[in-house]
């Protein structure tokens, strides 16, 4: 197999996530205060009566892209770039933006749904929970598909681990939409990697030799 799986240049989808992230965060930033909260609410974060009373239920996207101040984004885009970029080029662009959107879809709904039935009136916002998708589809991937994206050395398991402890630590916690996010990367990666297999993994099965290509488009 002769794939670099952590080549930055090839995690084309991994950069245009981070990119539009930075740049809605910069704009923000000019026109406001990304840490004042009704700056951040008419701008499109995630509030419960909102979606629940109001039926704005298009917050659920558009909080995947908004951040609470510098140490916000900058923790989420930090295991965006270094968890997207290993596992990009080991599934391919288009499994890894299903993931990453899905995941953070799941888990603003099934962080949404506990904040009404535990009566809270919470405003959020962050890519925490499609990030934390990511890292289920890398657990799967790093348990089940080893041949996509090879197996992990010890020290790339010790960072992954850092930044996930340091993820947790260093911002105010959605449990739920973290746990959520994991679980629903986890089973998104079942469904693209095992019941639709990438086109290499069907040209080994049939042909009996393994792909050496240089990666997924």
């Amino acid at each position: 197999m002769n794939r670099t799986l952590s080549d930055p240049k090839k995690a084309y989808v991994m950069w245009g996530l981070l990119a539009v992230n930075v740049l809605i965060f910069f704009i923000l930033e000019a026109v406001g205060d990304s840490e004042n909260g009704y700056f951040m609410f008419r701008h499109g974060a995630m509030l419960t009566s909102a979606v629940s009373e109001d039926h704005e239920y298009w917050r659920f996207f558009t909080a995947m892209f908004l951040h609470f101040g510098a140490d916000h984004i900058f923790n989420n885009m930090l295991v965006l770039f270094a968890i997207g970029t290993f596992l990009e080029n080991g599934i391919g662009h288009g499994r890894l933006a299903a993931i990453y959107l899905l995941s953070g879809l799941g888990a603003n709904i099934t962080s949404h749904l506990i904040n009404v039935q535990n009566g809270d009136e919470i405003l959020s916002a962050g890519a925490s929970g499609a990030v934390f998708g990511l890292m289920g589809a890398m657990i799967f991937a790093g348990l089940f598909a080893r041949d996509l994206t090879g197996a992990l050395s010890p020290i790339q398991i010790i960072v992954m681990l850092g930044l996930s402890l340091y993820h947790g630590v260093s911002e105010a916690v959605d449990d739920a939409a973290h746990l959520s996010g994991l679980a629903y990367g986890f089973l998104l990666a079942l469904v693209l990697l095992k019941l639709f297999p990438p086109k290499e993994r069907l040209r080994e099965a049939y042909y009996g030799y393994p792909y050496g290509g240089d990666g997924l488009s």
